[in-house]
């Protein structure tokens, strides 16, 4: 291969790898980006939905305990009626109107009317079912209605029935020390569009837990497979999932970034390409001629011209090489003329041979190069490749390293410092595990003389939330169950928090990556749960050790500072 094409390769490969590592870093931080700003939102949208209930239950609960009391203006005149018996058709009628507008004026969708036999009647929202027993809906209002719980309901829409998914609570209104007049009302709110509505998500649906579709913010549905979504579980009082809130955000701005990006590079890559191939063959090109001109001054030398000159320019070895030869003939042209006619023919091939060593000194090596690169050449382009491979690899570690340290600090930038207070830990504790009441048995073994700990109590309650739910998750998916327990203790000057289970343990090769981010065992896991744990614990200058094995459960113990 003549030197004009080596170069150029050389030169191609030194251009195109640059800009393939660029493109292929950018690539993968756009997706880390969008991932992780999707992620935030999500984050935010989980808490909203949670607060968006509570908001409407609490709204039931106050409306329906003010309307139902005794001296209400309709009920009040039900319960002496029903002292003295059923009631007639006329009284009937008239109390399904009046239950209508009392559910309309208090911004219910569903409002009904139960005696204790379970009998419904009235209902503002399926005016029908008057008449009919209801034990599921008297079971209810017996046992603690008072709450708002998700329940399938029964109404009627445009002259439909169908079933929907609404937020109730119940009360019991009697009068005291008369038998029968005694009444159940139970009202609520259909969970439909204007449950999404204060979401900051742009697009969310409501979906039942069979996949129905119930209600939805945005007017395009979800039809991008590629688009990323989360389903928030709404569960009912019996922790089953009544629905699911779901989230999505479509990728396909992102997908139209990345094509433009890679039509960028691959634009980028022509142009140097060129670029690379034309200076290759223009450097070829004169490093080529000048050698070319020393070797026409060589061979017109061993052809007797003594009196050749190359042209010499610059400094560089070549030019060297060019004044040492132009120097080397002025000499032998000197020499020449001294000698005598006699010796003319010796003299020639003195001059010859010393012509021939002094231009094969400088000459050798660089054939030799030559020849050897035209040997590997001959065994096939890899070697060509192997050259460079290595500074490509560099490079590309170069980028991966500095790819690497913008990630770690934008995930972290993104976690405030701990606001550091005494903080009781037991009370945290107890405030933290009455969401998981009546979801799965919690075991309390809380120091009572515990002193406080120096942390972030919003922080430090995220670290035990996560820590109880890894545990829950793990004692559920074991076929024989098992128990968690929570326990607070002091040893050597510090706080301890620690959070065990009876799950399936973990394995040694897990343990060793436990605190890695986007490592996980789960099926639907992030993997940045307990990364995000460690990150608080150390902020805390605190620590997190785990015990456990496989079959024996685990055990997470944080240790943090005493105030």
């Amino acid at each position: 291969m003549r030197l004009q094409t080596q170069l150029g390769l050389a030169f191609a490969v030194v251009t195109l790898a640059p800009i393939a590592a660029l493109t292929f870093g950018a690539r993968v931080m756009m997706k880390r980006q969008f991932k992780a700003e999707f992620k935030r939102q999500m984050d935010e949208a989980v808490d909203q939905i949670g607060a968006e209930r509570r908001r409407v239950g609490a709204d039931v609960e106050q409306a329906l305990g003010h309307m139902a009391t005794p001296d209400n203006q309709l009920l009040h005149p039900l319960l002496v009626k029903l002292a003295h018996g059923p009631l007639a058709d006329d009284v009937q009628q008239t109390l399904m109107d009046d239950v209508g507008e009392q559910m309309r004026a208090l911004g219910f969708d569903v409002l009904t009317l139960l005696d204790e036999r379970g009998t419904v009647l009235a209902s503002g929202s399926f005016p029908g079912r008057a008449g009919d027993v209801d034990a599921e809906a008297l079971q209810r209002a017996r046992s603690g209605g008072t709450i708002a719980h998700l329940v399938d309901e029964q109404v009627v829409v445009k002259g439909r029935k169908r079933v929907a998914l609404a937020l109730e609570a119940a009360r019991a209104v009697e009068i005291a020390g008369v038998p029968h007049a005694r009444v159940f009302v139970i009202g609520g709110r259909v969970l439909g569009a204007e449950f999404l509505q204060p979401l900051n998500a742009a697009n969310a649906e409501l979906r039942a837990a069979d996949d129905t579709l119930l209600a939805s913010k945005n007017t395009h549905p979800l039809v991008d497979k590629q688009a990323l979504r989360i389903a928030v579980p709404l569960t009912r009082a019996d922790a089953t999932i009544a629905a699911n809130v779901i989230y999505w955000e479509s990728d396909a701005e992102l997908r139209d970034q990345l094509e433009r990006l890679t039509v960028g590079a691959i634009a980028a890559a022509i142009v140097g390409l060129l670029f690379a191939n034309a200076v290759g063959w223009l450097l070829a090109r004169r490093i080529s001629g000048r050698l070319g001109r020393l070797a026409d001054g060589a061979r017109a030398v061993s052809r007797g011209e003594l009196d050749t000159q190359v042209p010499v320019r610059g400094r560089d070895e070549l030019a060297e090489l060019g004044a040492a030869f132009n120097t080397m003939t002025r000499d032998v042209r000197a020499a020449r003329e001294d000698l005598a006619r006699a010796e003319r023919v010796a003299a020639w091939r003195e001059i010859a041979q010393r012509i021939a060593h002094e231009i094969k000194n400088p000459l050798t090596p660089i054939q030799m190069a030559i020849e050897t690169l035209q040997r590997a050449q001959a065994k096939g382009p890899q070697v060509f490749d192997a050259l460079f491979a290595e500074s490509a690899r560099a490079i590309l570690d170069e980028v991966a390293r500095l790819k690497h340290i913008v990630a770690e600090f934008s995930a972290f930038a993104r976690m405030p410092q701990p606001e550091l207070k005494p903080c009781a830990v037991g009370e945290v504790v107890e405030a933290a595990l009455k969401l998981y009441d009546g979801a799965v048995p919690v075991e309390r073994e809380l120091d009572p003389s515990l002193p406080p700990a120096l942390a972030d109590r919003d922080q430090l309650t995220q670290v035990l939330l996560n820590l109880v739910e890894n545990a829950r998750e793990a004692v559920t998916s074991h076929p024989a169950g098992g128990r968690i327990r929570v326990r607070t203790r002091a040893a050597d000057g510090r706080v301890e928090l620690e959070v065990a289970d009876d799950g399936p343990g973990i394995s040694d090769e897990a343990r060793a990556k436990l605190f890695t981010p986007y490592f996980t065992t789960k099926a639907r896991g992030t993997g940045l749960g307990l990364a995000i744990v460690h990150r608080i614990v150390t902020d805390h200058g605190g620590e997190i050790r785990v015990a456990g094995s496989p079959g024996a459960g685990a055990t997470f113990t944080v240790s943090l500072l005493r105030a």
